[in-house]
């Protein structure tokens, strides 16, 4: 059967029942009651239905246009879009009738409620704009078509007259749901400005309306985030994902605002709150790969690790996902598992020189030194100044008592024009001058370096080693300024 077809006998059923109504005895007009009933189901799951499939046809058109450079991407920290909280606007009859009128004009008025809505779920937005004129100017009471409205204006592009009917709900409405829809809806339209005190102020009005209003959660934690307040961001998505839990954009939320608060801060310790579940098979590639590398930053190898080993299903031709899998199977369960890995993502991307480093410097720590020398080189021969290779053969040098070897290259890195290299090598020959116990002469390079890096993070425990050592007392303030 065609669609058109299917949709014709659903017009001709709700014709007959008109048509037989006025003539229909009191049992009749029950079981015709029950037929109306059972279409206004079938519309409402049809209106439902096509809403998910737009939703998921949109979601593809502008997925396949990113893929084709036509269209922003929705990777990266802004990414995440406030929720606006429309889904709750649907049919509540306590709130669907507006006081003061009769039933005889509840009557007359739902059917413009209906038909408004109808628009409105359809994405019809300038048609329901109408109807919901007429309605909030024949009915003012009716909270719900008033929303709607709201809605529909700013669906149309008028933001200004939206604020003003989602700002007289907020003061007049008798609902908390409404009021608190209405708040958040405000806030949204703020935060889009980048307002974010006001935005967050909406969003706690509307939490206060309704305490358990999710989506105004999840949207204050979003906005203390974007505005740079890593640590409320941290505690309102934990308690978003307590009720939850599946929620990956929460997820993400979380974990952008974790990696913010301890970028902040290199002592503070975040474990994933208990509501926080561990990566899904389902989400979209794009997302796993961002939570691998956000979980890695926090240092929560096991949830990286399984990430990387759902992109190795996606793709498993593509040496990225297997050096993820890889890495962090290493920091786990060490070489023994993780080396078949490692070589699996090299021969998929032999030019990757990444890979290449990584398994030499898992075969360094393991001890085996002339495997960790022997993949270095092989950097070195393609890129003679790869200072990575360069900085793990340093290590092996010194692993294998090669000690002026080792200084000879480090001081290699003091010619360079980039300020960092320069740092890294002064790093180097402090370290290297610490294993002689050349305290003064350690000090002296190690204070020349910038702790601007991963690599670099542990020179002041260093120069409070030297301090030490040499029987001077140094606060560890005056050891970050250093």
């Amino acid at each position: 059967m065609k669609i058109e077809d299917w949709f014709q006998g659903l017009r001709n059923r709700a014709e007959t029942i008109e048509q037989k109504w006025p003539k229909a005895s009191e049992q009749e007009r029950i079981e015709l009651a029950d037929q109306l009933f059972y279409l206004r189901q079938v519309s409402d799951r049809v209106v439902d239905l096509w809403l998910q499939f737009e939703e998921r046809l949109s979601h593809t058109i502008r997925h396949v246009k990113q893929l084709e450079g036509q269209g922003p991407s929705d990777k990266g920290e802004q990414g995440t879009e406030f929720k606006e909280l429309q889904q709750e606007m649907k049919k509540d009859t306590a709130e669907t009738e507006p006081s003061n009128h009769t039933q005889e004009q509840v009557y007359e008025y739902e059917h413009l409620f209906r038909r408004g809505e109808g628009f409105y779920h359809l994405r019809m937005y300038p048609d329901a704009r109408k109807c919901f004129s007429e309605l909030v100017a024949a009915a003012p009471d009716w909270e719900t078509g008033r929303l709607y409205y709201a809605y529909s204006l700013l669906f149309c592009g008028d933001k200004g007259q939206a604020m003003r009917e989602f700002r007289l709900l907020c003061k007049s409405a008798s609902s908390p749901n409404i009021v608190s829809i209405s708040y958040n809806a405000l806030g949204c339209i703020l935060a889009e400005e980048a307002q974010w005190l006001e935005a967050m102020q909406a969003f706690k009005e509307a939490l206060e309306a309704v305490p358990d209003q999710a989506d105004a959660r999840f949207n204050l934690a979003l906005c203390y985030y974007r505005d740079g307040d890593a640590q409320e961001a941290v505690d309102e998505s934990a308690k978003y994902l307590e009720a939850h839990e599946h929620d990956w954009e929460a997820q993400m939320l979380w974990l952008r605002a974790a990696k913010h608060l301890q970028g902040m801060d290199e002592t503070a310790v975040l474990e994933p709150p208990d509501s926080l579940n561990l990566p899904a098979r389902e989400l979209d590639s794009e997302t796993l790969q961002e939570m691998a590398v956000l979980y890695e930053a926090l240092g929560h190898h096991h949830r990286a690790q399984i990430c990387y080993h759902f992109l190795t299903e996606r793709f498993p031709k593509e040496g990225w996902a297997w050096h993820g899998l890889a890495w962090h199977t290493w920091l786990i369960s060490g070489t023994r598992r993780a080396g078949t890995l490692m070589k699996k993502a090299i021969s998929l991307a032999p030019d990757q020189v990444d890979f290449l480093f990584s398994f030499g410097w898992m075969r360094l720590f393991d001890g085996d030194i002339e495997a960790s020398m022997e993949a270095f080189r092989q950097i070195l021969e393609k890129e003679r100044t790869n200072r990575l290779a360069q900085s793990g053969m340093i290590s092996a040098y010194e692993k294998r008592g090669d000690i002026q070897a080792a200084k000879q290259l480090a001081k290699s890195f003091l010619t360079d024009e980039q300020p960092y290299i320069q740092s890294l090598g002064y790093f180097h020959l402090g370290r290297l001058a610490m294993g002689e116990e050349e305290w003064p002469l350690a000090e002296q390079y190690l204070k020349r370096a910038e702790p601007s890096s991963d690599w670099l993070r542990e020179i002041p425990i260093y120069l409070q080693l030297c301090a030490s050592k040499q029987g001077k007392g140094i606060a560890w303030d005056e050891l970050l300024q250093s």
